[in-house]
């Protein structure tokens, strides 16, 4: 079996890497290595915002939490990603196009140039670079966790063979080898998901046979709270009694983070015209939805087959392995490799456009405010940059903080709080005010870390809450207070 799977993956990886020549040889200059020409379709822009979005997090983390949580995490977090994977292809994709092609910007914080001016773009590269970096642990985590159960490799050996593929990849093919790679990975990602939930009906006896089963099950917990809301999470927020709070902070966390993060929004710049987007508005929600109604429905059922080959209590203290474990016990010899080259397929594609945002960001958004520098220069910097900001999260998540989920919902918050009011501002605002959008990107910074740092352990409630609330009060605050002066100096005038 290990020998099959092993085979599938070397293809798989060998695939990937002949992808990344092939697109080597298209890209001609540094809108291609960006953006891929702008001339994305349908099928490559929906399928890369997938893949991008639903990495391991998504697989073990989102899938595999239920086991602790119940269905109360899989309903809630089915239930967001839907919502807002409307709302980001109905409200940010068609004025983010239109916009975009106005000002020729390349990257989100150009955009952010553009509107509110230099240090803004700043701000937003820095938040990329720093945040981005701390996301890809996760990642990273979840791929070695997943070479640890199905392939019995050695953890930093997973990372090694994971953080490889995907620096040479995206630093010789660019854009192009991310989103073709992305579609590739996106359809065995769908399919992976698909056949793992599928699997897991059929051998509990259908759906109907299965929630019959769970609510009568009765060991380390009892079946009954699985269906509970407010009833299920990690015991500190129980003892505090915030588990609402929790759940719903936290799904909302991961799940609006499509409506602003730069790594997911960029693809619909890369779109070749309005018709694409206007497609993906359907397809994109589509595959999302069913996608996430599968995986994240998979946790809770664990309690019906870990039980009978393991202590359930080592998967509740590390939920993130409960997913591998279902599938190696579940699947046949050919459907196992395929899931694990699904999987580590859902690592590699978000990881290869968190790389290409940042070489693009600290080149474009950084080095070139300051440096006039020649494109040609700028691309063999950028493909530089991909190699070196692979390595730092591979070696911080040799000894990674925390839960997946947990690291992807902080990294989340601070994106998400940091880019959304001012992107909204920047699309629907005529003249949007410089110092309000800037304001509001530097209180989202710090009240979300604050927060994380010194309340959320009291309180539960993810930062993205508090980050959201003080970036939109402090763009209020500061346009009311412009405001104010530009009208009496007008006055006086």
């Amino acid at each position: 079996m290990k020998m099959i799977i092993e085979v599938v993956f070397v293809a798989y990886i060998i695939l990937m890497v002949l992808i990344g020549i092939y697109e080597y040889r298209r890209t001609k200059g540094l809108i291609d290595f960006y953006l891929a020409g702008k001339n994305l379709g349908v099928l490559v822009v929906s399928f890369s915002f997938f893949a991008t979005y639903f990495s391991t997090a998504a697989f073990l983390g989102g899938g595999g939490f239920g086991f602790l949580a119940g269905f109360q995490w899989s309903a809630f977090l089915t239930l967001f990603h839907i919502i807002f994977a409307i709302a980001a292809w109905i409200l940010i994709a068609p004025p983010m196009k239109k916009l975009a092609d106005k000002h020729g910007a390349l990257t989100i914080p150009e955009l952010f140039k553009m509107k509110y001016g230099k240090l803004a773009q700043v701000i937003a590269a820095l938040v990329i670079l720093f945040f981005f970096q701390f996301y890809m642990i996760s990642i990273y985590k979840g791929a070695g966790n997943l070479f640890e159960v199905m392939l019995n490799l050695d953890y930093k050996t997973g990372l090694i063979i994971t953080g490889v593929v995907v620096m040479l990849y995206t630093a010789i093919g660019g854009f192009r080898a991310v989103v073709m790679t992305d579609l590739i990975q996106g359809l065995l990602i769908l399919f992976g998901g698909i056949a793992l939930f599928v699997t897991l009906m059929i051998y509990l006896g259908g759906p109907i046979n299965a929630i019959n089963s769970l609510q009568s099950f009765n060991g380390v917990i009892n079946g009954k709270d699985l269906f509970e809301f407010g009833k299920l999470a990690p015991p500190p927020i129980m003892k505090a009694g915030m588990v609402i709070p929790f759940i719903l902070s936290l799904t909302f966390a991961i799940s609006v983070a499509q409506l602003a993060s730069p790594q997911l929004v960029v693809r619909f710049i890369a779109a070749k015209d309005e018709r694409v987007i206007a497609k993906g508005m359907v397809l994109t929600p589509l595959i999302i939805g069913l996608f996430a109604i599968c995986v994240f429905s998979i946790g809770p059922f664990g309690w019906l087959i870990i039980p009978h080959y393991d202590d359930p209590v080592k998967y509740m203290k590390n939920p993130d392995l409960v997913v591998p474990f279902i599938a190696m016990k579940l699947f046949p010899i050919g459907l196992s490799a395929l899931l694990l080259t699904a999987v580590i397929a859902a690592a590699m594609s978000t990881i290869n456009s968190l790389l290409h945002v940042l070489a693009t960001s600290f080149v474009r958004d950084l080095i070139q405010v300051g440096v006039k520098i020649s494109d040609d220069l700028a691309l063999k910097l950028t493909r530089l940059s991909v190699f070196v900001f692979a390595l730092l999260p591979l070696i911080l998540a040799v000894n990674p903080p925390g839960y997946i989920v947990v690291i992807v919902g902080l990294s989340f918050s601070v994106i998400t709080a940091t880019f959304l009011i001012p992107l909204v501002a920047a699309l629907y605002l005529e003249k949007p005010s410089k110092i309000p959008a800037i304001t509001s990107m530097i209180a989202a910074v710090i009240v979300s870390i604050a927060w994380y740092l010194f309340c959320y352990k009291v309180y539960w409630i993810y930062p993205v809450v508090p980050g959201l609330i003080a970036s939109v009060i402090a763009y209020v605050v500061s346009y009311g207070i412009e405001s104010r002066i530009l009208h009496r100096a007008s006055v006086k005038t």
